[in-house]
């Protein structure tokens, strides 16, 4: 399971005219959309905690940082003084692709923030700018985040105030109380605020360097502990022949921790779908189902994508590799069918066989004598499971299912 790492320094960045053009990129025949960095702070309090963030840059005047985020990473570089002040610079024309404008951003997308990013005039630029506000999007925020003991690299991410329903994903009211409080000492003539955290201090902050969404947290996301008194489920041959383990239904009616279900739920948006062996307890189990369950049966409109039953009481987020088998993809929500509990137990015992084009058939094979049950099921041979919003199931999930 990734780790959270500490935070050492922030900078938030209210994105207004100057941070625009900075990272638009250079227009010829303009005055203003000629740079290729971000003015910082002169004065005391700014340069003296930046120099215990980057302690090289008091003794070298600059020094050459790497801009990350989870699809790449670009050169840039920290300037103690530049015109009087420190600037945070990257290669003529080439502005990190997170603080840039792209036309359709996305979760997956490196950039956040909307907009057309060929205009080559002024006039043009600076309408793009306007417009973005104006259209109800949103403020963003472009924020840099150091991570003690990553070397002289800034993770890049942007936030936006109030953002449009499409966007509700960076939403900067979903970010911990620290980066909010420091967006709002920002304004339009003081574009900046920043944190230096120190390593003993009280307050703290955390960072998934390989999420995008809600990466910050307060507390470290760490492989889960076991929960004092909660009895450990066994290891082993008897670990994986466990009923608790494999059965969704057993698993919905397990003890759960809201604590966990909300790590889990943090950590299935983030694509971070592993729950190791060696921190699942009984109510771990109940958690991580219930994170699981949360996002699948969303997923399928809180319908059985087989019968179409809607009643709550009977649906099951059922796992296609089951949770013994795979560990790191026990909260992927493409390992994941909404059933009802019918369904569901025709499913796990293999009495209905899943093909790739997601096409149901039934394995009469196993069903034998009874025929009872042979016409129960004989309504869904051949039937298709209903398409859900998204996260569909994966052809390799159904064959190692098939497999099994």
């Amino acid at each position: 399971m990734t780790n959270a790492q500490a935070v050492e320094w922030i900078l938030v960045i209210r994105y207004g005219k100057s941070a625009h053009r900075a990272t638009y990129g250079r227009l010829s025949s303009s005055n203003k959309y000629t740079k290729d960095y971000i003015q910082l702070y002169r004065t005391q309090s700014f340069f003296g905690d930046l120099s215990a963030a980057f302690p090289s840059l008091a003794d070298n005047g600059s020094l050459n940082l790497t801009y990350r985020w989870p699809s790449g990473s670009a050169d840039g570089k920290l300037l103690e003084r530049s015109a009087d002040r420190p600037h945070l610079a990257w290669e003529t024309n080439r502005a990190p692709a997170p603080w840039r404008m792209i036309p359709n951003p996305s979760e997956s997308s490196a950039a956040t923030i909307r907009g057309n990013p060929s205009h080559n005039n002024e006039a043009d630029a600076d309408a793009e700018f306007h417009s973005l506000l104006s259209s109800g999007f949103g403020q963003p925020f472009l924020i840099a985040t150091k991570v003690r003991g990553d070397g002289d690299v800034l993770h890049l991410r942007v936030l936006i105030e109030n953002p449009e329903p499409a966007f509700a994903w960076a939403a900067l009211e979903d970010a911990p109380v620290t980066i909010q409080e420091l967006a709002a000492d920002t304004s339009e003539q003081n574009a900046l605020a920043w944190k230096l955290f120190t390593e003993n201090g009280e307050q703290a902050l955390y960072f998934n360097t390989s999420s995008k969404i809600s990466p910050w947290h307060d507390k470290p996301i760490t492989a889960l502990k076991h929960i004092e008194g909660e009895p450990e489920l066994p290891d082993g041959d008897s670990y994986l022949q466990n009923s608790i383990v494999d059965s969704d239904v057993t698993a919905e009616s397990l003890k759960k921790s809201d604590t966990e279900v909300a790590i889990f739920e943090i950590l299935l948006n983030n694509g971070n779908y592993e729950v190791p062996d060696s921190t699942a307890t009984v109510k771990t189990r109940g958690s991580a189902q219930r994170a699981f369950a949360n996002a699948v049966k969303e997923n399928y409109h809180w319908k059985c994508a087989l019968t179409g039953i809607t009643s709550k009481e009977f649906l099951i987020a059922s796992h296609i590799v089951p949770w013994s088998v795979d560990d790191k993809i026990r909260l992927d929500p493409s390992n994941g069918i909404c059933f009802s509990v019918f369904a569901d137990r025709a499913f796990e015992y293999s009495y209905l066989i899943i093909q790739d084009d997601s096409v149901v058939r039934v394995n009469w094979e196993k069903i034998g004598d009874d025929s009872v049950l042979g016409e129960q099921l004989a309504a869904f041979d051949g039937a298709m499971l209903n398409a859900p919003k998204s996260h569909p199931p994966k052809p390799e999930y159904l064959n190692r299912r098939r497999s099994l």
